[in-house]
């Protein structure tokens, strides 16, 4: 999102009340001791042409029965729900937490630091999202009741504004090898009944399935307010000035991973991501996860897989990340971004990858450019490798309107062209815009152009698609809603859902 006021929108309500996981077995925790320019300059950040050179062979998808599909043949949690619970406030600090890395592996541990107001127990359960026969999600691992307390309040550093903690360990997971790749949420629960999420991805070494998803960690960060309590709390966008208004005079200049998420603990628009693994989970696809940070360091290699999927709002991209997925699409992966608005602010990372650096600056009339502006204005659209790009907010909703029915992408949904898919043009869109480079391709097709409002004006929605001369595949749906009406009830289209599997079945198998 460009700075300004976020659009409200309604979600799911609920996905029903959490019910008792029962005796579950500790499966590896383990209680710790410790309580636009026309003619851009150089760019020394993204150097070389976004393009690239094409070769023409995509990489192999693994082989077997895909893990994540025997994963979903399991037993789901009775009653998941994301909202049910009595949740911890930010100014109250009941129970907050947060853990050290935004993905580990088997073999590995992650640590999770727990703050409590009052010194009590509580208790962390593990779910991992999916399908699980329309459950939602499983409940993996039950820690033993821990001794909680409160801990040191967060620093805030003098000059970008970074808020941070320096907490202790509570608990230590060991992820064993049952642990499927996926998106996990852990639920914190206070004795006094308090509670709040933490999310983290469980990723796959051995990177060998069909397809990669992504999870926007450095996005979600970028909206990150914690703590929203009047006086400490700052995101990317805001922060509190010495009334506590929330300003965006105020915002910080660089986020960090540690720290609890504002609220629940859920991600701001994170319901984007979990809505589409719910979905993609039951579609019996050969798929992976991992997070932004993953991207970054070179921990996942997306040029792996057959494709690599933007589930969600995926917006903040470091230069690596950028240039590893654009290699990868010029060797055969295709690449699919089911939200709006990727890749627009370019960022930096610090703190060994837990310090998330976008300062936003102004381009200098010459000079070099500084490293962390819009990819737009250091000479690298995102159009150049998405096909579309950001053009504004949307005003209320508006009907997806579909083009080029007789396209493979729309096969058997019995649309025709100017027929609509009500609700799916929302919060932000993306266009492809005139007079801005577009990628090489050796085909393009316009699959809906949808007006919309904007502060009184019409304005176009696109989705577009491009085959690269690689052989690669690039899908953007340039809308925020369209993993909303893949998969939450209350506006789910089978429509929209048949031909999204139609380019999931197509790019990832």
């Amino acid at each position: 999102m460009v700075d300004g006021a976020w659009t409200t929108h309604t979600r799911r309500s609920t996905l029903g009340m959490l019910g008792a996981v029962g005796a579950a077995v500790l499966l590896g925790g383990e209680a710790c001791g410790q309580p636009a320019r026309t003619t851009p300059p150089a760019d020394p950040h993204y150097p070389g042409d976004p393009t690239g050179p094409a070769p023409t062979t995509a990489p192999a998808p693994g082989s077997g029965r895909p893990p994540v599909v025997a994963e979903n043949a399991r037993s789901g949690a009775a009653d998941f729900s994301l909202t049910g619970h009595r949740f911890a406030t930010d100014k109250g600090g009941e129970i907050a937490g947060y853990v050290h890395a935004t993905s580990v592996a088997p073999g590995e541990e992650l640590e999770f630091r727990v703050s409590v107001s009052r010194p009590q127990r509580y208790q962390i359960t593990v779910f991992r999202v999916g399908h699980y026969a329309g459950s939602g999600a499983r409940a993996v691992i039950v820690s033993p009741w821990l001794d909680g307390f409160r801990q040191a309040a967060p620093d805030v550093d003098p000059d970008t504004g970074a808020v941070s903690c320096a907490w202790r360990t509570g608990w230590r997971l060991t992820v064993t090898p049952d642990l499927v790749s996926g998106l996990y949420l852990a639920l914190l629960a206070s004795a006094a009944g308090q509670h709040q999420w933490v999310p983290f991805v469980v990723r796959d070494p051995a990177q060998r399935a069909g397809g990669l998803v992504i999870l926007p960690t450095s996005t979600w960060q970028a909206y990150n307010g914690w703590p929203m309590d009047g006086r400490t709390g700052a995101n990317l966008y805001y922060g509190y000035d010495d009334a506590g208004r929330w300003t965006t005079g105020h915002r910080a200049r660089a986020v960090s991973h540690d720290r609890p998420y504002a609220g629940n603990g859920i991600p701001h628009l994170a319901n984007q991501e979990v809505d589409f693994v719910q979905w993609v989970e039951g579609q019996g696809l050969d798929v992976t996860y991992a997070t932004s940070e993953d991207l970054h360091s070179g921990r996942v290699n997306p040029a792996r897989y057959r494709a690599v999927v933007f589930p969600g709002h995926d917006e903040y991209w470091s230069a690596p990340m950028r240039r590893s997925v654009t290699a990868a699409r010029n060797g055969g992966t295709s690449l699919v971004f089911l939200a709006a608005n990727n890749c627009y602010w370019r960022i930096d990372y610090g703190a060994g990858g837990r310090l998330v650096r976008c300062a936003k600056s102004s381009m200098p009339s010459s000079g070099p450019i500084p490293p962390e502006v819009k990819w737009r204005s250091a000479g690298h659209p995102e159009q150049q490798l998405i096909g579309a790009q950001y053009v504004s907010m949307i005003d209320g909703q508006a009907p997806l309107v579909v083009r080029a029915s007789d396209h493979w992408f729309w096969a058997g949904t019995g649309l025709r062209d100017g027929d609509l898919i009500p609700e799916v043009v929302w919060g932000e869109a993306d266009q492809r815009t005139p007079g801005v480079p577009q990628p090489r391709a050796v085909e393009r097709t316009l699959l809906a152009d949808s007006p919309y409002s904007r502060q009184g004006e019409t304005h176009r929605q696109h989705t577009h698609l491009y085959r690269a001369p690689s052989g690669a595949w690039v899908f953007i749906a340039g809308t925020l809603g369209w993993t909303r009406v893949l998969a939450d009830p209350a506006a789910a289209d089978p429509r929209l859902a048949r031909a999204t599997l139609n380019l999931l079945q197509r790019v990832v198998r």
